[in-house]
């Protein structure tokens, strides 16, 4: 009696494997009645995949035995699908090598199935365009790479396929198929595969119902992903930024038509003044200019959904001219934005507007909650850190309620000390990531009053970047820029890894602060 065949489809990636996968779904009963293969699906496939990859092996040869079990239960020969059995998509794990597991998981897989026939399908693309492919997957899933030169210099792509297949072809011969790839369209991929299983050929492959293929990124937005991976957002915020470029149109929040802002209008200037202020109160006089601007800002209705895909284009250098025209500051911003989305130039454009008193202020207000509260994912996964504070300012002045003024004004003056005691550093070449050479202070307070403390032995940097998350938790809509910004200084290197690098380089634990940690988390 002759063996039962299990046919493994492995890919690679980018070879129309995911389409493949659904095709093998949608067809599996004319499979069964008119080729005699079972479709094995189970999501034991895939994290069997997962453990080889991670050199779990033992927990992958676990996972495969049961699909083993299911391959004998089911009628006739079998076939499953899985590109991870290939190895890990290259460019993952900061592999410079394609597939090098791909041997290794074949040895897995003849051991595991040896009671069965086996044959393994191997697809061949024109290097050039499964290069771009992949490429594009690890802008969707990863953010190391931001152009597609870097990817490819990244890989060692010297004679692809030849040294990927080399082994697999020395040892199991003609059990391993190499498939030439259907360069005219992926549609025919899942027939390409059955073509080329022994028994299939001959029948009438028009029987099998294609799908298409996953939808793929345009040119713009693999520019946006590009973009989203040179930022300096969060891990996280470039996950979510990424994820809602390909969201369905389902999910678009409802329009906002309007909000209501109060301008902060300047106060009287207070009757007990002290003398030393009275210049600085100068300037708070001209802090708002009044000023008769056109509107240069889209409909209050405009599809704010479509500009996440759109690229700002600008050629040359930043435009030599004053700011007081919006006309030229529009023109500036277009500079400023280049290669970004449109959404991070109408936010600019809308705060630009807000910074001034025209007669345009409840159509930019209404833009900038619209903006922050439909396009959000895309601006934090994109957005300079500047941008954020800019942002921070606008909820203080023209917040729509109490606690986005208050977030504003809470979260404005943290970014602004911040910045400012940085740039102190830098001026004076201090590096970013120093460890403190002391564990007291070592000079005389400047400000008289201001009480010093030894490292390690006060809580005011944690309850300070804890009080501003609670107050983030009181507007969502300005509360998750907040907490962006509060995860991008978490990440960085500034006075909160400086002191907390500080302290676990001098061995400091102090009972009352022991769990001081800049975020209440020993990094």
């Amino acid at each position: 009696m002759a063996k039962k065949t299990i046919h493994f489809h492995l890919g690679p990636h980018k070879t129309g494997s995911t389409a493949i996968q659904r095709a093998l779904r949608e067809n599996a009963a004319v499979l069964s009645a008119d080729f005699g293969l079972t479709n094995i699906k189970s999501p034991l496939i895939p994290k069997a995949a997962k453990f080889l990859n991670s050199d779990r092996t033992q927990d992958a040869v676990v996972a495969l035995e049961s699909v083993a079990d299911l391959c004998a239960d089911a009628d006739g020969d079998c076939i499953i699908s899985c590109e991870d059995f290939s190895g890990s998509i290259p460019g993952a794990r900061g592999k410079r090598k394609l597939y090098p597991n791909l041997w290794t998981n074949l040895e897995v897989l003849e051991n595991v199935f040896a009671s069965y026939d086996r044959r393994y399908y191997f697809f061949l693309r024109q290097p050039a365009e499964w290069a771009r492919s992949a490429y594009v997957q690890n802008l969707k899933h990863r953010q190391k790479f931001s152009r597609f030169d870097d990817f490819a210099n990244f890989l060692n792509m010297d004679e692809l396929w030849d040294d990927v297949i080399s082994i697999p072809l020395r040892k199991l011969g003609k059990s391993f198929v190499i498939v030439e790839y259907p360069s005219a369209t992926k549609q025919t991929a899942m027939r390409s595969l059955l073509a080329a299983i022994p028994g299939c050929a001959g029948k009438d492959l028009q029987t099998i119902v294609e799908t298409t293929a996953n939808q793929t990124a345009n040119d713009k937005d693999i520019a946006v992903m590009e973009a989203i991976n040179r930022s300096s957002a969060t891990h996280e915020a470039k996950r979510r930024a990424k994820l809602s470029l390909f969201e369905p149109n389902d999910k678009r929040v409802p329009v906002a038509m309007s909000a209501t802002s109060v301008w902060l209008e300047t106060p009287d200037r207070p009757t007990d003044l002290p003398k030393a202020l009275m210049p600085l109160w100068k300037r708070v006089e001209k802090r708002v200019a009044t000023q008769d601007q056109p509107n240069l800002m889209p409909d209050l209705d405009v599809d704010l959904r479509s500009l996440r895909h759109r690229i700002v284009d600008a050629d040359g250098d930043l435009p030599e001219i004053s700011r007081g025209k919006m006309v030229n500051q529009a023109e500036i911003l277009t500079f400023r934005f280049r290669g970004q989305t449109e959404v991070c130039f109408l936010l600019g454009l809308v705060i630009s507007y807000l910074r001034r008193n025209t007669p345009h202020t409840q159509h930019a207000a209404t833009l900038f909650q619209r903006l922050w509260k439909e396009e959000y994912k895309v601006l934090l996964g994109l957005l300079p850190t500047r941008w954020l504070i800019s942002s921070f300012q606008t909820f203080l002045d023209h917040g729509i309620n109490e606690h986005q003024k208050v977030i504003g004004s809470g979260a404005y003056f943290y970014a602004n000390m911040l910045k400012a005691y940085e740039a102190e550093r830098a001026f004076e070449s201090m590096p970013p990531d120093a460890v403190y050479p002391d564990k007291m202070p070592k000079t005389k307070m400047g400000f008289a009053g201001l009480d010093r403390f030894k490292l390690g032995g006060s809580d005011l940097i944690l309850n300070t970047n804890a009080l501003l998350l609670e107050l983030s938790a009181k507007d969502q809509v300005a509360g998750r820029v907040v907490c962006e910004f509060l995860a991008r200084a978490k990440a960085s290197k500034s006075i909160f890894s400086r002191m907390d690098k500080s302290r676990q380089a001098h061995g400091i634990d102090i009972k009352q602060f022991s769990n001081c940690w800049s975020f209440f988390d020993e990094p």
